[in-house]
């Protein structure tokens, strides 16, 4: 949390929308000396202050690191830039990483994954990211509660340590007793990460996924998000559910932004990808009428559904007008078809992972009560009122994990059943039907559950806003075979250039406060 006085982070660089501003556009004010990484941290620390618990109150960080820290870091990469040397593309630029990844102790924070901050805090190593620790600046967000594999019927975006997260979408924030995936719910442990971004608290956030929890958040937030490769990233130093489907993503306002975030995490260089068109680019597409969030996990609103569809039908329109090939109603198999003895076949494998991924990530603390899921769970029984408290008392998936007598003979069975029902028969099947390298389809569904379920990388668009309704953001997804990122990021910048512009939270454009 911000503990300096109100107004100590004024900048005089005021004329710099926050909101709007990409990474990119930043890196060109940094290059011309019209702004500085300090002007930089300041602008985006007195955001966090405006709207962090304050103003919207939207409680997307639960920590940045210290001030003098920041100012620290940010005088020795403007000298740097000054001597003629840049690390990279985002060199200079602020981000916001989701609290399950370890930074670096010198950078003063505590990885606290969302629960109460009693049971563990420093990490261990000198290096959690080794590529973003010495590149950027950094601020910690808030996110759901071991990225949401503590309870059942916990609310999404709630955590002990960081309070319930509110989506800059939609007036009034959460509605106590919305689904998990409801209309006015934020979406996905990385939620914290995707409201950062759009309340302009830094351009750009690095996150974690095992099912939607990038992707989701993002199209809660009218951003571009990549989910990369499962397996493609280190995610050892990162809070794990399960390797089959454990991966990293970021989020941005910019397909440009977004490229150069994946491009660092991936060490590869994307820019010849972002060509802007469609040309070149082969899509098969889901029909949107049967992908739809079911009623466990969202409310069917039938204005809101109406419109999805036909933002989709336009972009369809779109891509082909702009000389993209699409080919329409291929059939995806549904999540309905995951199933290995009447239980849900992923939930089992993630149930049968916890216990070891959970003990093994506890175990890079430097200073920590607990080292074992059966430590954690005693500790939130005897702190309950932090850990546990009322409405938010449920721990049953850690519980769970500790009585799973799953052989690995079964799991590897059950794996073996997600891979061939979602990749052979599912993505691999429809793309050498169709001759095309995407999958194109709605958000609002669970595509992004069939991409994890394949171990394949998952974008998301902005797509558009339940206008007539509550105002809340949508996306379009995009799922490419594994290792092709680069097909992904091409559509998503022919989308930023040939599609309706992103619309900043309408809640926060003119929004007055006093800091």
């Amino acid at each position: 949390m911000l503990s300096q006085p109100a107004g100590q982070f004024q900048s005089n660089k005021s004329a710099i929308d926050p909101l709007t501003a990409t990474a990119q556009l930043r890196q060109h004010h940094l290059s011309a000396g019209s702004v500085t990484t300090e002007d930089l941290v300041d602008i985006y620390l007195a955001q966090i202050q405006r709207h962090n618990k304050k103003g919207l109150g939207l409680n997307a960080i639960i920590q940045t690191a210290p001030h003098d820290l920041l100012s620290q870091y940010a005088k020795t990469l403007d000298a740097e830039r000054a001597d003629g040397k840049t690390r990279g593309p985002l060199h200079g630029i602020p981000i916001i990483l989701k609290d399950n990844i370890m930074t670096d102790w010198r950078l003063g924070m505590d990885t606290t994954c969302g629960a109460s901050p009693c049971g563990y805090q420093s990490p261990q190593c000198a290096c959690g990211g080794p590529t973003f620790e010495s590149r950027l600046d950094h601020h910690c967000e808030g996110q759901p509660e071991w990225v949401a594999a503590k309870g059942f019927g916990l609310r999404t975006g709630w955590s002990a340590a960081g309070g319930q997260t509110q989506t800059p979408y939609v007036e009034g924030g959460f509605v106590v007793g919305d689904k998990s995936l409801g209309h006015s719910a934020p979406c996905g442990s990385s939620a914290g990460s995707a409201v950062g971004v759009a309340a302009g608290f830094a351009p750009l956030t690095l996150g974690t996924e095992t099912n939607g929890s990038v992707t989701q958040p993002a199209g809660r937030a009218s951003l571009y998000g990549l989910k990369v490769t499962v397996g493609a990233v280190d995610t050892s130093r990162t809070s794990p559910t399960s390797p089959f489907t454990d991966s990293l993503g970021g989020m941005a306002k910019s397909a440009e932004d977004l490229a150069m975030l994946t491009g660092m995490l991936l060490e590869q260089d994307f820019s010849s990808s972002m060509t802007k068109s469609w040309h070149g680019l082969r899509i098969a597409a889901v029909d949107p009428k049967v992908w739809n969030l079911g009623p466990g996990v969202c409310e069917y609103v039938e204005t809101v559904k109406q419109k999805q569809d036909s933002d989709i039908a336009a972009a369809v329109k779109t891509i082909r007008d702009a000389g993209g090939v699409v080919v329409e109603d291929v059939v995806l198999p549904q999540v309905n078809e995951l199933v290995w003895e009447g239980k849900d076949a992923l939930s089992l494998v993630w149930g049968k992972d916890l216990k070891s991924s959970i003990g093994g990530f506890l175990a890079g603390y430097e200073e920590a009560e607990v080292r074992t899921v059966e430590e954690l769970v005693k500790f939130n029984k005897d702190h309950a009122d932090q850990a546990l408290p009322q409405g938010y008392s449920g721990q049953q998936q850690l519980e769970n994990t500790l009585s799973n007598d799953m052989t690995e003979d079964t799991k590897s069975k059950i794996m073996s059943f997600i891979r061939t029902t979602a990749k052979e028969n599912g993505f691999d099947r429809i793309f050498e039907e169709t001759n095309t390298d995407l999958l194109l389809g709605p958000l609002d569904g669970r595509i992004v559950t069939i991409a994890a379920a394949a171990g394949y990388p998952c974008g998301v668009v902005p797509l558009g806003y339940a206008d007539d309704y509550n105002g809340r953001a949508y996306g379009a997804v995009f799922v490419s075979r594994a290792g092709m990122e680069s097909k992904i990021l091409q559509a998503m910048s022919a989308w930023d250039a040939n599609m309706p512009a992103r619309k900043p939270p309408p809640l926060l454009v003119g929004f007055k406060s006093e800091l």
